[in-house]
């Protein structure tokens, strides 16, 4: 599906709600703005916590120990830095 978007006079754009909805972007959810050319891409940044459960058989039963949630969350702070730099 193709929808135009209107560039505001600060270079904003407004992402169609059914879009959003469908992808699942949210209010301060970070995207990556990459230039192929004369093409403009979005791309939402996966965030860790919605990678959380993915090993779930694995870990089934268990918690994850301090340490292991600190480093999550060193992680997720790192990422966001890098993207922010980038």
């Amino acid at each position: 599906m193709v929808e135009a978007v209107t560039v505001t006079s600060k270079g904003q754009v407004t992402i169609p709600s059914w879009l959003r909805r469908e992808l699942k972007i949210v209010e301060g959810e970070k995207l990556l703005v990459i230039r192929e050319g004369d093409v403009i891409k979005m791309i939402p940044v996966p965030k860790l916590s919605r990678m959380a459960g993915i090993d779930r058989e694995v870990f089934e039963g268990r918690k994850p120990s301090k340490e292991i949630e600190a480093l999550r969350k060193e992680w997720t702070r790192e990422f966001e830095k890098r993207i922010r730099q980038a």
